[in-house]
């Protein structure tokens, strides 16, 4: 079970005028001897003393997890899960606020959960919008809480690591790049395992056809299983990036090539899936690097997947860029 490391204390404003008002009643029972300003004061005390204490009772022993998407691009409203876990026999917690962080953004995203019962478990949702392709690093929750009386506001750090890999940006491109190379409309299907023999089982991974999958053999693993065929391809597309950074005079050239180039790789992800859709095999090829080849029929996570993943290199020490073939399309970057 992940611990709490870190617990945060705070007087709410309300809290503070609570207290600003707790200490004039104290003033003035001290001064004046009155019995009922003692009575008061003992009541707003005690009220101060049953705050802190189920504040912390609605902490303790509590869980956070998250559920991220399967796949997300830069650019979309990506729906991710949190699952708030209560491990305490018989009290339950209420009105507990979870922060998701993450090391890339401070933008706060938060989910509110009014009530989770003693052993049991609740979810929320929230959404994300991500700005930047590559790992996505969750690194904890912060849970608070300002039960009962919303003077006192206690905070949990919980930690909960995960990795989440945002794809590039899809956009429109023009197909007519793609009947140069032999390449017609939209292929009538992208199931896998229309035709072929069978390669190897995998995952399942959204976008698969329903014919693909191995009943039997999801029904032993209890996920779904999928049959990865040999597609019958008739054409074959290496794009071909260059992802070389050049020496620039000052940092705003630098900034408008690295935003040049990340159009380029949106573009190249955008052509990869639809090339796949026109029945060809598809690759991308760049300086010292190339992804998986994919077949017809099979979805374009692992060229996404090496797209959200490249990196620049040095031009001066980087690798030549592989020769253009007969079935090869540069994919320009326009600085």
């Amino acid at each position: 079970m992940a611990r709490a490391r870190r617990r945060s204390f705070r007087f709410t404003r309300e809290g503070k005028v609570f207290v600003s008002v707790t200490l004039g009643v104290g003033l003035a029972a001290v001064n004046t001897g009155n019995n009922l300003l003692y009575l008061v004061l003992g009541l707003m005390l005690s009220l101060l003393l049953v705050s802190g204490t189920l504040s912390d009772l609605a902490l303790t022993r509590i869980r956070a997890r998250r559920k991220p998407p399967r796949r997300t691009f830069v650019g979309s409203t990506s729906i991710i899960e949190v699952v708030l876990s209560n491990d305490k026999r018989r009290f339950p917690s209420y009105a507990l606020e979870a922060q998701d962080r993450t090391d890339r953004d401070t933008e706060e995203r938060r989910c509110f959960f009014l009530k989770v019962g003693p052993r049991s478990a609740e979810s929320a949702t929230y959404r994300r919008v991500a700005t930047r392709r590559g790992l996505l690093s969750f690194v904890g929750f912060t849970v608070r809480t300002r039960y009962p009386f919303g003077l006192i506001e206690k905070g949990r750090t919980l930690p909960a690591r995960d990795e989440m890999l945002v794809y590039p940006k899809l956009v429109d491109v023009d197909a007519s790049v793609l009947r140069g190379l032999g390449l017609g409309q939209d292929a009538p299907s992208r199931h896998v395992g229309q035709s072929g023999d069978v390669r190897s089982l995998r995952d399942y991974i959204d976008g698969d056809g329903a014919r693909s999958i191995h009943w039997r053999r999801s029904a032993a693993f209890d996920r779904l299983i999928v049959r990865q065929r040999h597609a019958a391809a008739h054409a074959r597309v290496s794009l071909i990036l260059d992802q070389a950074e050049p020496e620039h005079a000052d940092a705003d050239a630098k900034a408008k090539w690295h935003e040049a180039l990340e159009d380029a790789i949106s573009r190249a992800a955008s052509l990869a899936d639809l090339a796949l859709r026109r029945g060809a095999a598809v690759d991308v090829q760049v300086r010292g690097a190339s992804s998986a080849l994919v077949m017809p029929g099979s979805p374009p996570d692992p060229i996404w997947r090496f797209l959200a993943l490249l990196e620049t290199v040095p031009a001066q020490s980087a690798p030549p860029l592989p020769e253009r073939g007969e079935h090869s399309l540069v994919v320009e970057i326009a600085a």
